[in-house]
């Protein structure tokens, strides 16, 4: 039986895939909280966000770096390993490689992969 540690680090292997308009196969994980800011500093320039509105005019922030955030969590891109950027060149050749349509793709994986981050816990509870 696992433990508690062990079950929480475990969610930073799990990958989720979702096919771009290319038909490439775009692969992301989790970012570790460490791996979060490290994308954080390398990308101090992008501070900020744009403000845009939902389908139903509520205002929506949407920050200047969640592009390249979602690029740095892409791992695999049809099968070939993309291994975590170590710098602002690669997090950008990453991020160039995909395009729109494979940070689309990606942010779609992204979001099932978290799902569980986000669901409201009075939801649990009225099951």
């Amino acid at each position: 039986m696992q433990t508690e540690s062990e079950i929480k680090l475990a969610r930073y292997g799990a990958v989720e895939k979702e096919a771009d308009k290319f038909g490439r196969v775009i692969g992301v994980r989790r970012l570790k909280p460490s791996e979060q800011a490290k994308v954080a500093g390398m990308t101090a320039d992008l501070a900020g966000s744009d403000e845009m509105f939902g389908p139903t005019g509520e205002k929506i922030l949407i920050p200047h770096r969640l592009q390249i955030q979602i690029a740095a969590a892409v791992c695999m891109i049809d099968e070939a390993r993309i291994p975590f950027p170590r710098n602002r060149g690669e997090l950008d050749a990453i991020f160039d490689r995909l395009d729109g349509e494979g940070i689309t793709a990606a942010g779609a994986a992204l979001v099932r992969l978290t799902v569980d981050d986000v669901t409201d816990p009075k939801d649990e509870a009225k099951n």
